[in-house]
């Protein structure tokens, strides 16, 4: 006859809190990579002092040199309850806590027994996607306290191998710009343009993206190996060296000037132009009349033109600390 089930959702400190401090250790790089037990449940009829063994299992199959691994009460301690930990279950989530942690991966655990049958399933998340990147599960059957805990030990040495494996491996970086097409620099090589996808190793890199009409932008970043990254960039448009207040001003001045040539020259429309004396009539007039008509209508209109443009000029002109189009300046991260 099958025991009856009960569900206990239990964050990671809840089955940790007993455990001896974490390990710490230096990596080959200098600086260990922080590994943090996010979660551990149980399912089933699992007494408390086992539940304590499948925790020192597992942080004993967890810890390498190359890792730190956070355990419960410190997972706890640094959330302070910013995050549920139980109801965590999608990698939005996982990133955050990955986030406040400052951890480079996140290890969920498991345990579920029915009828002296124990399965257990772990898997190993990747802190900067949220993404799961390996899972094991280990199943003992009809096990004693001793056997079972050892199963947990087996599931998280085998993740640790794998974590190890991942770990080792580069760092993968997709560097994306608005707009697209900057030439990309890394630590003073050029290897590209953006969207590029590039492998890194561990360890500080320095990122320059250039691009025709926009300020250079240069990131200082640090690669995590094993770990996939997207970097997003907007990038600064170069002010435009078009004097364009002077400009505005000087095709408005020339526009007024215009347009007041045209209005004085209405004024001599149809009057008497000047001629010689044996052309004149009988009365002493010239049978000649100016016609400015025209040329005054097309000077108010060359004018009108001109102002416009000036107006619009000076509306274009930019600002203290704006582009040549108006927008102002925004300092990326």
């Amino acid at each position: 006859m099958l025991l009856p089930r009960r569900l206990l959702s239990i964050l990671g400190v809840g089955m940790v809190l007993m455990l001896p401090l974490s390990t710490k250790a230096q990596s080959e790089s200098g600086a260990a990579q922080r590994v943090a037990i996010a979660k551990l449940r149980f399912e089933g009829k699992i007494p408390k002092v086992l539940q304590d063994l499948f925790a020192r299992r597992l942080l004993e199959g967890l810890s390498a040199a190359r890792f730190e691994v956070l355990t419960g009460s410190e997972v706890q301690a640094t959330l302070k309850g910013s995050q549920d930990l139980a109801a965590c279950d999608n990698a939005t989530c996982y990133q955050a806590i990955a986030t406040a942690l400052a951890a480079s991966y996140l290890i969920t655990a498991n345990v579920s027994e029915s009828n002296k049958t124990y399965t257990v399933t772990m898997e190993i998340i990747n802190g900067r996607t949220g993404k799961v990147l390996a899972s094991n599960r280990e199943r003992c059957e009809t096990c004693g306290v001793e056997e079972a805990g050892e199963k947990m030990g087996l599931a998280a040495s085998a993740l640790r191998e794998r974590l190890e494996t991942v770990s080792r491996g580069p760092a993968r970086f997709i560097v994306k710009s608005r707009p697209a097409g900057a030439a990309v620099r890394l630590d003073g090589q050029t290897v590209g343009v953006t969207p590029l996808d590039v492998d890194l190793s561990g360890g500080q890199h320095l990122l320059q993206l250039s691009h025709p009409g926009y300020d250079l932008l240069e990131r200082k970043f640090i690669a995590v190996s094993g770990v996939d990254e997207t970097m997003d960039f907007d990038m600064v448009a170069i002010p435009s060296k078009f004097p364009f207040r002077t400009a505005g001003y000087a095709a408005i001045a020339g526009g007024v000037l215009l347009m007041v040539a045209g209005a004085v020259a209405i004024t001599y429309d149809k009057d008497e132009a000047s001629c010689a004396n044996a052309t004149k009539d009988p009365l002493g007039h010239c049978p000649q009349r100016w016609n400015t008509r025209w040329w005054s209508l097309s000077l108010l209109g060359l004018g009108a033109s001109s102002a416009t443009l000036g107006g619009v000029m000076l509306f274009l002109a930019p600002g203290a600390g704006q582009t040549s189009l108006g927008a102002a300046y925004q300092a990326s991260f």
